[in-house]
Formats: C-alpha cells, sequence, structure tokens
C-alpha cells in the first residue's frame, strides 16, 4: 500500500537584508528605593556604529579613556563633556526617551511592589517608544544588581514583544558602564535630566558644574526646562504618574503600565 502523501512545508520566510535595526541603550540615575527623584532613559541608536567611532575618535584626539558619567562632572572636564554631548545631539541618529519619578508625588514602588518590577516597567515603556515598525532591537542595560530570582532581561524583552506582538527585541544584555560609550552617554542625558528636578527641589545646587551641564543639555535640545515633561519628534522627558495605559503598539512615554 501506498504510504500518505506528506504536505510539503511552506518556504521559510526570512528578513531581507535590508530589514531595520538599531541598538537602545538603557539607565537609571538615583535610587528607586530611597531617592525623591528616579529616572531610568534610554538612547536609540539605528546606526550606532557611526555614533560610537565618532566618540572614539574624540577619545583618541584627547587622550581621555575615563567613563563619562554625571557624577565626574568638574571644571576640568566639561569641555570634553560638551564636545562629546554636541556630538550626540547633533548626530540626527540619536533619540532619548526618559522617565522622572518624583517619589512624594507618585512612588512607582507603590505602584508595582517592589523596585526590580518598577525599573522594569518604566525601562519597558521607554523600550516600546523608542521602536518604530519593522524595526527589530537589542538592547544594551547599565548592570542593575537584582536577586537570583529577577530575570530582568527574560521580563523586559518578553514584554516588548508581546505589547507589539511581534519580535521586536531579541536579546537584552546588562554590562557594566565602564564598557560601553553608548550606556555613558544616557547616563550623562538622563542625570542631566533628573538633576533640574532636584536642583528645583533644593536638593542640588543651582550654581553647580552640573547645574551647567544639564542646562547645557536643555539647550542643546532647544528646551528650557523638563519639570512639567517635554517632548518633539525625537526626543522627550517625562514626568512618571500612576495608572495611566498606552495601548497603541507605537507607544509614547507618557505612560507606564
Amino acid at each position: 500500500m501506498p504510504s500518505p502523501s506528506i504536505p510539503a512545508r511552506p518556504p521559510a520566510r526570512r528578513l531581507p537584508k535590508s530589514h531595520p535595526t538599531g541598538v537602545r541603550f538603557l539607565d537609571e540615575t538615583g535610587s528607586i528605593s530611597s531617592d525623591r527623584f528616579f529616572g531610568v532613559g534610554l538612547v536609540a541608536l539605528e546606526a550606532p556604529s557611526v555614533l560610537l567611532r565618532a566618540i572614539q575618535k574624540i577619545r583618541d584626539q584627547e587622550h581621555w579613556y575615563q567613563e563619562f558619567h554625571f557624577t565626574g562632572v568638574t571644571r576640568g572636564t566639561m569641555p570634553i563633556y560638551k564636545r562629546i554631548l554636541d556630538l550626540c545631539l547633533a548626530s540626527g541618529d540619536l533619540k532619548f526617551y526618559c522617565f522622572v519619578a518624583d517619589r512624594l508625588q507618585a512612588d512607582p514602588i507603590a505602584r508595582f511592589g517592589d523596585r526590580w518590577t518598577a525599573y522594569q516597567k518604566m525601562a519597558e515603556q521607554l523600550v516600546l517608544a523608542s521602536i518604530r515598525s519593522p524595526t527589530i532591537v537589542s538592547v544594551l542595560a547599565d548592570n542593575y544588581s537584582t536577586p537570583d530570582e529577577i530575570l530582568f532581561e527574560d521580563e523586559l524583552k518578553a514584554g516588548v514583544n508581546r505589547r507589539l506582538n511581534r519580535l521586536a527585541v531579541t536579546t537584552v544584555v546588562r554590562l557594566d558602564s565602564k564598557t560601553s560609550d553608548g550606556l555613558q552617554v544616557v547616563d550623562l542625558l538622563t542625570s542631566a535630566a533628573v538633576f533640574e528636578f532636584r536642583a528645583s527641589a533644593g536638593l542640588a545646587s543651582l550654581s553647580s558644574d552640573k547645574a551647567e551641564l544639564a542646562a547645557y543639555v536643555r539647550a542643546g535640545l532647544g528646551v528650557d526646562s523638563f519639570l512639567n515633561g517635554w517632548r518633539d519628534e525625537d526626543h522627550s522627558v517625562q514626568v512618571y504618574e500612576h495608572g495611566r495605559w498606552n495601548n497603541s503598539a507605537e507607544a509614547t512615554t507618557s505612560v507606564v503600565d
């Protein structure tokens, strides 16, 4: 008896070689469990090698191989910090997204139950805001200590892909920020945004070197203040609020689940 025929498999679907891809750099500033102000920021790059090579060129020209970190802003480091920021904000590829939480007004830990889930949920919304269909991205996040049972990388990837109902994030990797200029750039931008909130509450000096660099970032983005939230076509700094949600695939940072 002849064996029954086996249906032919449909041809495998393959993405074109030119399919859009990108990298997202994710960082936080402040302690989400103890500081009044806490920020989570993301820098999106579709062609990361272009900007990162340019930053490396500045490092080589200046023979400056230290970490760019907002806590390291001094009168002496100000010129090279400003040079790096000028390069980044003029690149045309860099997009910056940020949440700032004022825990006296809306505490994300109270909303989500613990600091790790709060951070993951805020990070998820930023990644969502940065992705336009059909782009696929990888996420590099600053190393953030969590208990063994907290699977930040897996939860972030699964959450974004579930919300967009497609493969949008391929991998999430946590790194020491010293190893990545992209993570150092997002630290500068996020910390500069949060600094204005701290200074306005009397928790930081308005005449310090950090205040000068924070004002320089705002000027570079073309905004006077972030205190009430702000966005344009490429960037967004929003104040965290409870209980609002956006189910759109093209999510914005105005809401968090």
